[in-house]
């Protein structure tokens, strides 16, 4: 091998080696920002969940107070019958018109078991009408609790990781200055 082609095939790597380097750190860069938005998802998945055990208990809590309360069945049944005709005047399909009642209904009872709520900080978070808190365990308002999420968000977009459910619960737990406590542990 000559002495230029020797000097050549230096060069040559010299290139490809600045070039796998280039492509590295774009490839990091990229990965950066795909875990940004994995640990965003996080906090959104989770208010999404939340939110649906919130809507659940409420429309439980709405259907035992239907059961007890005769005078709001009337109420019930007139919104879902008005919702079906409103719905088959409107969309002119008997499907729709059951399922806008139906809609109708379910907000209804949404609407008559609407209550304050409170999430227990335990393992998982679960949610329980302000007024059924037992007094084991550590309990903040649903919504102080939406709040400090909302702030983990801001900080998981400016990098922060935040680990399993456990590690975010944790997390939440020493965000003392948004949380506001109804019940702690002894």
């Amino acid at each position: 091998m000559s002495y230029d082609k020797y000097v050549q095939t230096i060069v040559d790597l010299k290139k490809e080696l600045a070039c796998i380097e280039s492509n590295s750190q774009q490839v990091g860069r990229h990965f950066e920002i795909l875990q940004r938005e994995a640990e965003f998802l996080k906090m959104e998945f989770l208010k999404y969940s939340l939110e649906k055990q919130r809507t659940a208990a409420a429309r439980q809590r709405g259907f035992a107070l239907l059961i007890r309360d005769r005078k709001k069945i009337g109420i019930g049944l007139a919104v879902t019958v008005g919702g079906s005709i409103l719905g088959g005047l409107l969309a002119k399909d008997k499907d729709a018109a059951l399922n806008a009642g139906l809609s109708g209904f379910n907000g209804v009872l949404q609407g008559f078991g609407e209550t304050r709520w409170a999430v227990s900080l335990q393992k998982e978070l679960v949610i329980v009408p302000y007024d059924a808190i037992t007094a084991a365990g550590t309990w903040a308002t649903l919504e102080s609790l939406v709040a400090a999420i909302d702030d983990l968000e801001t900080e998981t977009l400016q990098g922060k990781r935040l680990g399993t459910i456990d590690n975010i619960i944790q997390t939440l737990q020493q965000s003392e200055g948004k949380l506001i406590y109804i019940a702690l542990p002894k």
